[in-house]
């Protein structure tokens, strides 16, 4: 009966330290899994932050292109209607024309 009772006892014994050993290896797998998110989320945000500098500075550089170019279409477009010459015998004569046509109508 004695014997037993030792065999009893240390399953039991071995049974606890089975249970310590899978409570220190959860609590290890949490704090590596907590740690190896928490390094995923800094990876993660820092390649997020370098990508999104990247792009800001390309919008940044595609907008002062653009304003560039629209600067120089006006600035084109003005020297186009400074270089025409001004025909107003033909723009009376039009309008005249056109007045005429309305007062018949």
């Amino acid at each position: 009966m004695q014997e037993e009772i030792n065999v009893i006892s240390h399953l039991l014994s071995v049974e606890k330290n089975a249970s310590v050993l899978i409570d220190n290896a959860v609590k290890e797998a949490d704090s590596r899994t907590t740690q190896a998110r928490n390094q995923a989320n800094s990876q993660f945000k820092s390649e997020y932050d370098k990508c999104l500098s990247l792009m800001e500075a390309d919008y940044e550089k595609t907008i002062q292109q653009r304003k560039a170019e629209h600067e120089d279409e006006l600035e084109q477009f003005k020297s186009d209607l400074k270089s025409r010459t001004r025909d107003y015998d033909a723009f009376n004569k039009l309008l005249d024309k056109l007045l005429q046509q309305k007062k018949s109508i």
